[in-house]
């Protein structure tokens, strides 16, 4: 069955606001748009058949996204969560639902892949980011299934979440879904491309 992608986007200008101690507001919106063009590249892959949607407020992420094969859908509310949740009110309750986030530069296709092969045997998939506590990635039955808590210690709140509703759920750990871009010390992880 055909997953929908969500992928939430800040204004590039307004991204990567915690690497401002290591690097300028120009080359913060650049590593920004670089990491977006790659994951919606590999959210776009054909062997995903996938429909990939970038949820932004910001016109020019949106035409971006649009360029590079992707739905440009505008938030209809503010915050990340409630834009993602408002979102998933459009989705068809028949198909699963993957949100992913927009700065993974090591995300390969087989990375979602691999996240697809695991909601096989679950209603929720977690993929935690590289110190185990944020979702970078998550992966649900069908749309709004639960709360959405993106944001510090989402994991575990993604998992109560979950498990208060009775529903199957696992955490999934691979490099390309868990090296997030968020601090100074993130940086050293980038490959020399970016």
């Amino acid at each position: 069955m055909t997953p929908h992608i969500l992928i939430p986007a800040k204004a590039f200008a307004l991204a990567k606001s915690r690497l401002a101690p290591t690097i300028d507001a120009a080359a913060r919106a650049g590593l920004s748009r670089d990491f977006l063009r790659h994951v919606i590249t590999v959210a776009t892959d054909l062997g995903l058949a996938a429909d990939v949607r970038v949820i932004s407020a910001c016109p020019d992420v949106l035409a971006f996204a649009a360029k590079l094969g992707a739905i440009a859908e505008r938030e209809s509310a503010s915050g990340h969560n409630p834009a993602l949740e408002s979102a998933m009110t459009s989705l068809p309750l028949d198909r699963p639902v993957l949100i992913l986030s927009a700065d993974l530069p090591l995300l390969s296709v087989e990375d979602i892949a691999a996240l697809m092969e695991a909601g096989r045997a679950a209603d929720v998939v977690i993929a935690t980011d590289h110190s185990g506590e944020g979702s970078n990635a998550l992966w649900l039955a069908r749309p709004s299934l639960i709360p959405l808590r993106f944001g510090p210690g989402s994991c575990a709140a993604h998992m109560a979440q979950a498990t208060q509703a009775g529903l199957r759920a696992r955490i999934i750990t691979r490099v390309g879904l868990a090296r997030d871009i968020d601090l100074p010390t993130d940086l050293e992880f980038l490959p020399l491309r970016a």
